[in-house]
């Protein structure tokens, strides 16, 4: 179970970082480390497909809504543990509700989950697999292609 939790988590750094995470922001629309440059990063790298890549986008999107109904649950959970916690005794039945609520949201995530991949899966051919497989596995500078050949590794050139 951890092992599924800890899947969906890289899953969703990926999805996130491919969907333009906060972090790069500063760097314009259209930039190398944009939403769209990333995705277009990765395409190249896996020489996808006009319609593998309308696949991916489809895939991105469905996770990235799942993941942001999540993210905007985040409010009201910290409201309900608040409330639950404010009485002379701690209100059991609210966090109930509340686990239940965070019951459907991850049901709802792991769905997206399974249907994304089995259509990313079902639309690579076994090469796309291993490469993307391994980019989630190991991270993007996981057998990078520049410099010879040679990969980056925690800031210095690993080859």
């Amino acid at each position: 179970m951890l092992g599924f939790f800890v899947g969906t988590a890289c899953l969703a750094g990926l999805i996130y970082t491919l969907r333009g995470g906060r972090r790069w922001h500063h760097h314009g629309r259209g930039g190398r480390w944009s939403w769209r440059g990333r995705m277009r990063w990765l395409f190249e790298r896996l020489d996808t497909s006009p319609g593998q890549e309308k696949v991916f986008v489809k895939a991105a999107d469905e996770l990235t809504e799942a993941f942001e109904k999540l993210r905007d649950e985040l409010g009201a959970t910290r409201t309900a543990i608040a409330q639950a916690l404010r009485g002379e005794q701690l209100d059991a039945a609210s966090l109930r509700e509340l686990h239940a609520k965070h019951d459907a949201l991850i049901a709802n995530l792991r769905e997206a989950l399974r249907t994304s991949l089995a259509q990313l899966h079902e639309a690579m051919d076994p090469r796309q697999r291993r490469e993307l497989a391994d980019l989630i596995e190991h991270g993007w500078g996981h057998g990078y292609r520049g410099h010879g050949g040679c990969g980056w590794r925690g800031g210095y050139r690993h080859c």
